[in-house]
């Protein structure tokens, strides 16, 4: 674990919430999270690696609410390099299999959608699908929702770009 002292404190209020406080734990320190970040130019190393470790933990994941730092991520994207996003997908694909909550699953690939150039994400989404296959069934699908609001993203952006 990091060792800055506000990240120390997010994650320990996270870890000590009650099974029914979590979600609300996270929103909280998703909150005060972002709030950081506007001291910040671009996104600190350290607050990138605590995200990575909310995504590769399974202390975390495992915990309702940790799609709460994928809003904040997409609220602070002018802040994240391309090697940023590298790293964020290498993670969630390597992790999605043990995703088990059905808002973290949906919460990646509406990200990803999102957030990524159309060809990138159509990959991970892609491999997010396969992944899900070998899932519960109840967590399948959410890839799939990911390409439709990709190919929503995507008309919606050249539909502005045309009125330009």
């Amino acid at each position: 674990m990091n060792e800055n002292s506000k990240l120390v404190e997010y994650a320990a209020k996270i870890l000590l919430a009650k099974p029914e406080r979590c979600e609300s734990a996270f929103s909280r320190a998703a909150d005060s999270f972002e709030d950081d970040l506007l001291e910040f130019s671009h996104f600190p190393a350290d607050y990138f690696a605590f995200v990575l470790e909310l995504l590769s933990e399974e202390k975390f994941f495992s915990k309702p609410g940790v799609w709460n730092f994928l809003l904040v991520l997409g609220t602070e994207k002018e802040k994240l390099q391309s090697s940023h996003y590298e790293q964020l997908a290498e993670t969630i694909l390597a992790n999605y299999q043990s995703y088990l909550n059905e808002d973290l699953c949906l919460g990646v690939c509406d990200f990803i959608a999102r957030n990524y150039p159309e060809g990138y994400a159509k990959g991970v989404l892609h491999g997010l699908r396969e992944i899900e296959k070998k899932k519960d069934p109840t967590l399948f699908g959410f890839a799939d929702d990911g390409l439709r609001i990709l190919e929503r993203e995507v008309d919606r952006v050249s539909r502005a770009d045309g009125r330009k």
